[in-house]
């Protein structure tokens, strides 16, 4: 399944024994162009023995609860028709990050995680979460609260995943978030308690777990900011999100705000922050004023002690290499795979040295101008040289332009290719990923 934007419909393509793909229309998704997909999950919902699609939709068109702020379930009739489920979620909307199934309390049935994103035109509150059961026919019930505390508001939630942590036999959830950490919820016979993976908050884009060292135990290899940005965190210096009404509209205002000399300061310039908070105008009549000016002259104490804070202390796209006993520790990777803000990795074998080695993806475009754009990256290869240790490498012939966002692995005829999805631009399958000067 190919997800779409809004006035656009998803696609699902049906792989052939030849390899190739074939377009098969779907009249209930067309209906559907006015959503915005932003993830997707294949899981048989309804016990018939044919997998099933949700869909989770997000983007900032929306608020409330409009209708495209549901997921969507569409059945499969196992005649390569989906048939839209139009009573699954009863009451829930949101503008989601990430859907993933899984049957969590061994009933038979699979159920979902839906990470909540952002809160539409209110960045910088925390968004809800959804831990949700299904009752074998494809209805499901909010039980988050009842059955996975801290779990609603774990924060602005970017990835997941399903994956028995602690080798009890079911299923724990996984999440990232910005201006957050990596959490997993442990699951216990159907209910889950709470527990960080990393004290490193960051922008934590997503999260792949495989055991990279073939201990026996899971890791995690994680996207982040990377390091080629102008902002630079730490525990010490922070970048920081305050979150209030500084001007007394009734509305709240973002402040970004990073360290400078040690001096916390706010990111935009003052033309940028006078158009969110007018009484700048006055008070700092003059650019230069307002350069030397902290972001405690510029607001006083009083408000910032009133704001909502986010912050985020580690930016490195990093690997949790597992301790035993769900002890981490975060191990940034190279500084050639620290040169964008990845997005997704897929699980290559470039040496055939029974390590798995990876092949991260990324990009970002849509920053503003004192920001730039991460563009560096065009494909990374993390070579796994053992004992949670990497190298990286190029790729000969690969160069993956663009903004990528998601790779999966796929069946081809006698080798594994990989399918790329960039926003805005077309899908790419990848075959025969090997590094340059591999022996």
């Amino acid at each position: 399944y190919l997800g779409a934007s809004k006035t656009h419909h998803g696609t699902v393509m049906v792989q052939q024994a030849s390899g190739k793909f074939l377009h098969v229309p779907q009249p209930d998704m067309e209906r559907d162009s006015m959503y915005e997909d932003v993830d997707a999950v294949w899981a048989d919902m309804n016990n018939d023995g044919y997998k099933d699609l949700v869909i989770a939709s997000g983007g900032n068109e929306f608020y409330g609860n409009d209708k495209h702020m549901s997921p969507r379930l569409y059945f499969n009739d196992g005649k390569n028709q989906l048939v839209k489920q139009d009573s699954s979620f009863s009451n829930l909307f949101l503008t989601a990050s990430s859907v993933v199934a899984a049957d969590f309390n061994g009933d038979g049935s699979n159920d979902l995680f839906i990470g909540g994103r952002a809160v539409p035109w209110e960045y910088g509150e925390i968004p809800t979460s959804y831990l949700l059961q299904n009752d074998g026919t494809g209805k499901f019930t909010d039980v988050t609260e009842k059955l996975a505390p801290g779990l609603s508001k774990a924060g602005m939630v970017t990835s997941a995943a399903w994956y028995d942590m602690d080798k009890d036999g079911d299923p724990d959830l996984i999440i990232a978030c910005e201006w957050g950490g990596i959490e997993v919820f442990l699951n216990t016979t159907g209910r889950f308690s709470q527990k960080s993976l990393t004290t490193k908050k960051g922008w934590w884009n997503f999260i792949l777990p495989v055991d990279v060292n073939n201990d026996g135990q899971v890791d995690i290899i994680a996207g982040n900011l990377g390091l080629n940005s102008r902002l630079t965190a730490s525990p010490e210096e922070p970048v920081s999100l305050y979150y209030n009404d500084f001007d007394g509209n009734g509305k709240k205002e973002q402040v970004l705000t990073y360290y400078v000399g040690k001096r916390e300061l706010p990111f935009v310039n003052k033309d940028e922050l006078q158009k969110k908070v007018p009484f700048i105008k006055k008070k700092f009549l003059y650019a230069g004023d307002f350069a030397k000016a902290s972001i405690a002259d510029i607001f006083g104490d009083d408000k910032l002690k009133k704001a909502q804070v986010l912050q985020a202390d580690y930016f490195s796209n990093a690997v949790l290499i597992n301790k035993g006993n769900m002890e981490f520790s975060t191990v940034a990777l190279p500084w050639q795979a620290q040169l964008t803000s990845f997005r997704d990795a897929v699980v290559i074998n470039a040496n055939d040295d029974m390590l798995p080695d990876f092949l991260l993806v990324g990009n970002y475009y849509s920053n503003n101008i004192q920001m730039g754009r991460y563009d560096a990256d065009f494909g990374t290869i993390l070579l796994n040289t053992g004992n949670g240790n990497f190298r990286c490498e190029n790729a000969g012939g690969l160069v993956l332009k663009g903004q990528s966002r998601r790779i999966r692995p796929m069946k081809m005829p006698n080798r594994t290719g990989y399918i790329l999805a960039r926003n805005n631009d077309s899908v790419v399958v990848l075959s025969g990923v090997t590094p340059v000067g591999n022996k």
